[in-house]
């Protein structure tokens, strides 16, 4: 003969449950019985209504039991799934916002010659400013080289300075081993920004914000940086000169700066992990 097929096991646990918690009650029901009379025709029914009910309340603590799985076993989970479908919007987000900035500046400088746009920086600014603001610190630093490379920040080795980054949003930059000499940022926000061996020959930091940036092996030979907020920058191994100008009562020898003299290489020096 075939065998017969098994139930599944959880309505198989369910049926013996109630096989047991029926022989249960049954002897609770003759207990009482024995010290109560109770007419034999309704101790069946009584026994019933106390397996219905008690069958009720063990699926609704096991109903309440899968909610709270849901709710803090689960809810984590669903947490990290928002977060990184979030963080991946983010990005497409930012990608899209620098895509757009540099295919506009782009037909700006195909349209308008260098010394054109020179003229008048605040046809740019505005976009800029607002651009870099939207963006983290990895695609500040490819703003920065594409405007560096179309010549847009730089001083052109002048003392005359363009506003394009005045009040620049950069914190967070990665801007390290970069060319940014003769470049401009006056009252920039560069809050935790990596400027390590970076060139910042002749460049202007004046009321601009470099706290908690690093600037190890950078050259600041002839850099304006009176009024800047230093408070906690590292400056290890940084070269400055005697046209160097720096905040009021501000020691670079106690910054473990090195000077050099002016119109020297700034090189670099290994820095030691102790």
């Amino acid at each position: 003969m075939e065998e017969k097929k098994k139930k599944p096991l959880l309505p198989r646990i369910f049926s013996k449950f109630q096989r047991t918690l029926s022989s249960f009650l049954s002897a609770i029901a003759l207990a009482v019985t024995g010290s109560v009379h109770i007419p034999e025709i309704a101790i069946g029914p009584i026994v019933g209504a106390l397996i219905t009910s008690t069958t009720t309340l063990i699926l609704g603590a096991l109903t309440i039991s899968n909610i709270f799985s849901e709710q803090f076993l689960y809810r984590p989970l669903q947490i990290q799934d928002n977060n990184a479908q979030y963080n991946l919007e983010l990005e497409s987000y930012r990608h899209n916002i620098l895509s757009n900035y540099l295919n506009q500046i782009t037909q700006l400088t195909l349209n308008y010659s260098s010394w054109q746009l020179q003229q008048d920086f605040n046809l740019l600014r505005a976009d800029t400013q607002a651009t870099l603001a939207e963006l983290n610190g990895e695609r500040k630093r490819y703003m920065i080289i594409f405007l560096k490379d179309t010549h847009l920040i730089s001083f052109n080795q002048s003392q005359v300075s363009n506003n394009l980054l005045k009040n620049a949003n950069l914190q967070e930059a990665k801007l390290d081993n970069l060319d940014l000499s003769y470049s401009n940022f006056f009252q920039a926000d560069l809050t935790k920004a990596n400027l390590n061996k970076t060139n910042f020959k002749k460049s202007n930091f004046q009321e601009a914000n470099l706290s908690e940036a690093t600037l190890i092996n950078a050259n600041l030979a002839g850099a304006i940086l009176k009024e800047t907020d230093l408070t906690k920058t590292n400056l290890t191994n940084a070269c400055y000169d005697l046209f160097t100008k720096f905040p009021i009562d501000f020691d670079p020898e106690k910054a473990k700066m090195r000077e050099i003299k002016p119109f020297t290489e700034c090189k670099f020096i290994t820095v030691s992990k102790n």
